[in-house]
């Protein structure tokens, strides 16, 4: 230990948001009842955010070697739950888990060794899938994820807000204190606003891959849909209020495949008739899947969230006419606005 430093310079708080998930939030406690980290610099923050399924007492009855606090709030979302857990927090590190992730037992020792001596980052680990999901759209997420892991390992991606994902992730008390923590606004994609608001604070991000968790990556359709028009209204709004919106805009759809821009400059003309193709994209992948064509899963539920997604950010926008307008795709015609657009990404 440097001189100067004490071993609480390295206690952790960990916050765990938690919704009706009494029997994983159970899983996530007694995976952190087993951490190669000294209990003394840990204590458990967890918020039950209007939980009706006795996940408050599942809290109150388990035995512990860390502190544990338990508050609860009516219903109000992760990024007030969040707050309510940073407000109670010891630190001066702050680490953010979901209730449906099991920690490995060294989590919070590489959390802790990734930030060492550096008073400027905010640390995310993996989210690996607990077990292979059984939904095609579970896989192509769970799938989709480790891909960016394994881009961000090799030095092709490089780490921004935009992965400062709160299932795993960890960073000092004092920048939270500085932003004014989550805004509870957002109801999705809460964790990406606060992580925009960190960098322009000068906050780095880092990933280390031996800091992981086991997620229990499984949702049905339904959600997982909105999920993904969430996150395109929610960085819409936050982009708006924080960056120059065109430049974002056009930057990111360019980015994307020609084939993914196509589908979504039709989608946004013809959004009557687009309303059926979830149900359509619901029934291929189970049936591709079937025949055990991954592939054909993963072009299929990566089109469908494309779509959803640029839904999203259409009314973020305002509407299908200014989306267009932004996209250089007003007149009749997809193709000819999108020649020369250089592809790449999904």
């Amino acid at each position: 230990m440097k001189p100067g430093t004490s071993s609480s310079d390295k206690a952790f708080s960990v916050i765990i948001p938690t919704f009706n998930r009494a029997a994983s939030l159970s899983r996530v406690l007694r995976g952190l009842c087993g951490q190669a980290y000294p209990a003394d610099l840990m204590e458990v923050v967890v918020v039950s955010d209007g939980s009706t399924d006795g996940s408050a007492q599942v809290v109150r009855n388990l035995h512990v070697p860390f502190r544990l606090k338990l508050f609860e709030q009516p219903n109000r979302g992760p990024a007030a739950a969040r707050n309510l857990g940073i407000e109670h927090s010891r630190g001066p590190f702050v680490l953010f888990l979901d209730d449906d992730v099991i920690p490995s037992p060294c989590l919070v020792a590489e959390h802790a060794r990734g930030h060492g001596t550096m008073s400027d980052l905010a640390l995310v680990g993996p989210l690996l899938p607990a077990k292979t999901p059984r939904s095609p759209w579970s896989r192509w997420e769970a799938w989709t994820l480790q891909r960016q892991y394994e881009a961000i390992g090799a030095g092709e991606w490089s780490m921004t807000f935009r992965q400062f994902f709160t299932g795993n992730a960890s960073l000092r008390l004092e920048h939270l204190q500085r932003t004014g923590g989550f805004d509870t606004r957002f109801r999705r994609a809460e964790d990406v606003e606060l992580g925009l608001r960190l960098s322009k604070m000068g906050v780095r991000f880092v990933f280390n891959p031996a800091a992981g968790v086991d997620h229990i990556a499984e949702r049905r359709f339904g959600a997982w849909l909105r999920a993904s028009y969430e996150y395109g209204r929610a960085e819409t709004v936050m982009r708006m209020t924080t960056d120059p919106l065109n430049p974002w805009v056009l930057t990111e759809f360019h980015r994307r495949h020609q084939l993914t821009q196509r589908l979504v400059c039709w989608e946004l003309r013809h959004r009557r008739a687009a309303q059926a193709l979830p149900a359509i994209a619901f029934l291929a992948a189970h049936g591709v899947s079937l025949l055990q064509r991954p592939r054909g899963v993963y072009a299929i539920c990566s089109a469908i969230f494309n779509l959803t997604y640029w839904r999203g950010v259409s009314d973020g926008l305002g509407g299908t006419a200014r989306a267009l307008e932004l996209l250089g795709a007003a007149s009749s015609s997809v193709a000819g606005p999108l020649k020369g657009i250089r592809s790449g990404g999904d």
